[in-house]
């Protein structure tokens, strides 16, 4: 069995009878990681999932028009609009960069922004928003608020060559010792 399985198979008996919240998150993780080929090809795209301490800096971003979607998985109207607004992103040359919130998970961040109803998307320039819309939209009606706020940015600098030219390559993690008492599993955390 492989580490995910062998994991999945502890944690089930406890979500199923404790409700709890942790091992949920746990098994969204672990179900994400498992299909990364669909979230390997939506990071790549440059959405960023955002929580409440990257929201600031984000939006903060120059030289670009950020985009900041609130949005929940169960939402319909988020699920049509999100595969939209990354296809815009994407076709920007980098120009327009996505943001996204998930409000089930982002604590009280919506409630400070005053989302109200989702999906919710700001739009920045420049560190400040310039429009805003709640609801979904067509991909022309979409175009046609979000790349006006682009004109006169220049396209992002291209990518670093994979040649020798460029900076090292990050050193790998060293692997978890499960002998350290200070060790635990991905997505745990000491209270």
């Amino acid at each position: 069995m492989t580490q995910s399985r062998i994991l999945l198979a502890a944690l089930l008996p406890v979500l199923l009878f404790t409700g709890c919240n942790k091992g949920r998150e746990i098994l969204d993780k672990l179900a994400k990681s498992k299909s990364s080929g669909s979230s390997a090809s939506a990071s790549a795209g440059g959405v960023t999932h955002l929580e409440a301490a990257d929201f600031e800096a984000f939006t903060q971003r120059k030289g670009s028009v950020v985009l900041v979607d609130f949005y929940a998985d169960w939402c319909g109207p988020c699920r049509q609009l999100g595969p939209l607004l990354e296809k815009i992103a994407a076709e920007s040359d980098g120009k327009i960069v996505l943001g996204k919130v998930n409000v089930d998970k982002a604590g009280d961040l919506p409630r400070k922004m005053g989302v109200s109803g989702i999906p919710d998307v700001r739009i920045y320039r420049d560190g400040k928003q310039v429009d805003r819309f709640v609801g979904s939209m067509d991909e022309g009606s979409l175009r046609k608020k979000i790349l006006p706020h682009a004109k006169g940015l220049p396209a992002a600098p291209p990518a670093a060559p994979a040649s020798g030219d460029g900076p090292p390559p990050a050193a790998p993690e060293p692997a978890n010792d499960p002998s350290s008492k200070e060790w635990l599993p991905p997505g745990m955390q000491r209270r």
